[in-house]
């Protein structure tokens, strides 16, 4: 069965939206709040019993962040499921023309477009034993 294993959250004020999700919903925290120079923004990674919430404030406009901050606003930027066959839910996203990317190294590892998953970064891991 798939699993949702974390979503990720772009947010305009980290601090208020560690205020809601740790503080007033419970969520604990699996690290500090850091730097991700790669997207350009600053996150936290914090814990529910059935999932990860990533919440990301963009710190620069150019990298998907703060793209999809300016166009849509604050929301859902992506999610991790994790899939007992990776590779037959390749198949059928490819026999549904849905272009998957990944790396050639790790097959069992990729992303689905957002253009693909309306809207949506989808990133596929095999499911944990």
């Amino acid at each position: 069965m798939t699993r949702l294993a974390s979503l990720v959250l772009v947010v305009r004020n980290l601090a208020r939206a560690i205020d809601i999700y740790e503080r007033a919903l419970g969520f604990v925290r699996v690290g500090e709040e850091s730097d991700v120079p790669s997207l350009g923004a600053r996150h936290i990674v914090l814990r529910a019993e059935n999932c990860l919430l990533e919440l990301l404030e963009p710190q620069d406009e150019t990298k998907p962040p703060g793209l999809f901050l300016r166009a849509r606003g604050e929301g859902v930027f992506a999610m991790e499921l994790q899939v007992e066959d990776p590779d037959e839910a390749r198949k059928q996203l490819s026999l549904a023309f849905v272009d998957v990317r990944g790396t050639p190294e790790d097959t069992r590892h990729w992303y689905v477009r957002p253009a693909d998953a309306h809207g949506l970064l989808v990133e596929v891991r095999p499911a944990e034993a």
